[in-house]
């Protein structure tokens, strides 16, 4: 089923236990979302046996999500760049940012009234570019993009995703933590 729509940003940060495991902070949410586009690279190999391909293996390597928002708020740069926010709000970019992983959420909205949540787990944001246009005759709207890497996490996971009516139990609390997998289903 075709996505026709999508809210709902958020932002959750990443501390690293004494166990080597991601720990996720309380998600944020962020500026109105206009887009998230999302490519994934995949390592495949095949094995050929008896003149001919006998298995193909495909793995998860990285990806890579644009966010196209409304604005980039000075508290979302500094949280997803590293950078520095003082008490006025003020951001200041330094050469000795360096950007930490951060989880990112999102739901799309699909035909029939359900919803296609996604957590992408462990995400770095690099600076974005940015475009500033006179105002001519006509009014266009610039908006900012920034683009992040997203990799597996120390157990191998790197997307959660549930398709669900938004009063389904998973989807109320989809936002108010870091999805982690649910192992009484089997």
């Amino acid at each position: 089923m075709a996505t026709i729509g999508l809210r709902d940003l958020y932002r959750a940060p990443i501390t690293i236990g004494t166990d080597g495991a991601e720990d996720y902070g309380t998600p944020v949410r962020m500026a109105k979302a206009i887009s998230a586009e999302l490519s994934v690279e995949v390592a495949e190999a095949i094995l050929y046996a008896d003149d001919g391909a006998d298995e193909v293996v495909k793995e998860f390597v990285s990806g890579e999500i644009t966010l196209n928002v409304n604005d980039l708020l000075p508290a979302d740069l500094a949280a997803l760049l590293g950078q520095k926010q003082d008490a006025d709000k003020v951001v200041y970019g330094s050469d000795s940012d360096e950007a930490p992983y951060t989880a990112i959420g999102f739901r799309a909205k699909k035909a029939g009234g359900m919803y296609k949540y996604i957590w992408l787990y462990k995400v770095k944001f690099a600076i974005p570019d940015e475009n500033y246009t006179t105002k001519g005759d006509s009014i266009e709207f610039t908006t900012p993009e920034i683009v992040g890497q997203f990799i597996k996490r120390s157990d191998g996971l790197w997307k959660a995703e549930h398709v669900a009516e938004p009063t389904n139990s998973v989807a109320t609390a989809w936002f108010t933590s870091v999805r982690e997998p649910n192992n009484a289903g089997g």
